[in-house]
């Protein structure tokens, strides 16, 4: 029997909560694009004014049972509620 927090875990996952990102993205008029499939999926983000294009990937964080972005220079918890302005910040940079 599989428990929740390795359910959580689990790298199929990636893709579903890469996903969740770009839909939250779209609001900040940055164009987002999920690659790839699976545990492999990261997220192309491409700044419509500035033609600017930034990746981020999703991870696991284990220490703190959930899932963190990264992109360069920086990091945000999945379950920071600041996490989605931050990293739209950081993309229209």
């Amino acid at each position: 029997m599989v428990d929740n927090l390795e359910q959580e875990m689990h790298p199929g996952r990636r893709q579903h909560l890469l996903t969740w990102l770009a839909d939250q993205l779209q609001r900040y008029e940055l164009c987002p694009e999920v690659l790839w499939s699976g545990p492999n999926a990261v997220l192309r983000v491409t700044n419509q004014r500035t033609k600017a294009i930034r990746f981020i990937a999703c991870v696991p964080a284990p220490q703190m049972a959930t899932w963190a972005w990264v992109w360069s220079n920086d990091w945000a918890l999945i379950t920071d509620p600041r996490a989605v302005p931050v990293i739209a910040e950081a993309m229209s940079s």
